[in-house]
């Protein structure tokens, strides 16, 4: 199962060989819920249906929030994790997936949310 470095607060990372920010497959972006300063400390509050915002360098990414999942992940046996880690997988379509630990200070769940590309954001034929 990979293992992948999740940067100090208050900085997000990016899974290397997940997909780039525009491009088809999976955007994987992990983060600390915690401390105050953690990237992801409000992520928990997202709903279905709202916008996030992304940059890489000056270009703007519009992704809007489809899904949103809480898994045990502490204490869970190998095939839990290994179920869990198919969030974070490559996809065909364009996403992104930002994923934290929840609740707040805790490692037992897995916080993901998985957003698409905003109509509004792509370009004239492109859908």
């Amino acid at each position: 199962m990979p293992i992948w470095l999740v940067p100090d607060a208050p900085y997000a990372g990016w899974h290397l060989g997940s997909a780039t920010l525009g491009m088809p497959g999976n955007t994987v972006i992990n983060g600390h819920n915690w401390p105050e300063d953690g990237v992801f400390r409000f992520l928990y509050q997202v709903r279905v249906g709202d916008p996030i915002l992304l940059y890489s360098g000056r270009v703007p990414f519009v992704y809007e929030v489809r899904e949103i999942l809480i898994l045990k992940e502490a204490g869970q046996p190998l095939e839990v994790r290994q179920e869990n880690a198919r969030y974070i997988q490559p996809t065909d379509d364009e996403r992104v997936t930002l994923v934290t630990c929840h609740p707040y200070g805790s490692t037992h769940y897995r916080l993901i949310v998985i957003a698409h590309r905003a109509k509004a954001d792509l370009p004239p034929g492109s859908e």
